[in-house]
């Protein structure tokens, strides 16, 4: 049924909720899971206005670090079940980097929590929101509270 699933997650305890759902799903089909995050465009965009490009890049590179070893952790807890799981960093916004990692990955199916999908901001400008709007892939979105 599933051979390749993504999911999306910034660490948070919501995204853990959407990362155990895939991982259950993973486990359930013995698909590979990938794990994908990304660094918003927003944060380096900040950095970048800031006109110190050396400690930009620096500090840049130290975020996209920090949130590789913290996705890597999660990746780790995961092994340690039996899931096959990759990771995924991307530089951008969270939706463009899961459409990007799904399309790429010929993904079976795109797991979101559905932070964001309440009020006016679901209707205008959630992750979950976005991605199901692009992407071409089935879509889960995992019910986070």
């Amino acid at each position: 049924m599933y051979r390749t699933i993504v999911v999306g997650t910034d660490c948070s305890p919501t995204a853990a909720r959407a990362v155990e759902k895939a991982a259950e799903l993973a486990r359930l089909t013995g698909a590979k899971l990938y794990l994908v995050s990304a660094v918003s465009e927003s944060v380096t965009a900040l950095a970048a206005a800031s006109g110190a490009s050396v400690l930009v890049n620096d500090w840049v590179g130290a975020t996209i670090q920090d949130q590789t070893v913290r996705v890597d952790e999660i990746a780790e807890r995961l092994r340690a079940q039996g899931i096959d799981v990759e990771t995924w960093i991307d530089r951008g916004s969270a939706a463009d980097a899961l459409v990007s990692a799904a399309e790429q990955l010929r993904a079976d199916v795109l797991v979101v929590g559905d932070r964001g999908l309440k009020g006016i901001r679901g209707l205008l400008a959630s992750v979950p929101s976005r991605v199901t709007h692009r992407v071409h892939t089935d879509v889960l979105v995992v019910h986070t509270t």
